[in-house]
């Protein structure tokens, strides 16, 4: 063999060095950017879908399903165990609730029904302000949302 065949052949099984850069700069910058996205994404989903405000139900055995409560434009009146009125997303007072449900009702194409959620303990004098203020806006189909109550069943 020759010297530049056996030049090659050692530089051939010598291990290879590891090279290694890295950037911290650029990694931070990435991590930062990362994270500002799922912020992002966690802050704007924080709402509710399901109407805006959360109550406790109540819970019945067998509750019937009204498909109608889960349109965008169904108007949904929450009245929260202190005795808060929201009208979809909006609190309200009680003796407004009429006005806003007679301007809700100009548009033709909303439904004539109104979907109560009332916190399971709410006072009835709140609840029955706001029936009252249906009422007095012309709409007399009202349905009640409720849970299903889970019974466990014991076999004998």
């Amino acid at each position: 063999m020759n010297t530049a065949e056996l030049l090659m052949l050692r530089t051939w099984r010598r291990s290879a060095k590891l090279f290694s850069d890295f950037n911290t700069q650029q990694f931070a910058s990435v991590m930062g950017l990362v994270l500002f996205v799922i912020l992002l994404v966690f802050m704007t989903d924080t709402a509710p879908h399901h109407g805006g405000v959360s109550v406790d139900l109540p819970k019945v055995r067998r509750p019937v399903s009204i498909p109608g409560a889960l349109r965008e434009d169904a108007m949904l009146v929450a009245v929260m165990r202190d005795g808060r009125v929201f009208f979809g997303n909006e609190q309200i007072l009680p003796d407004f609730l009429a006005e806003k449900i007679r301007d809700r009702l100009k548009d033709r194409g909303v439904e004539r029904r109104v979907y109560i959620k009332a916190d399971m303990r709410a006072r009835y004098a709140a609840v029955k302000s706001v029936l009252d203020g249906v009422h007095s806006a012309g709409i007399f189909e009202v349905a009640f949302l409720v849970n299903q109550r889970h019974v466990s069943t014991v076999l004998h």
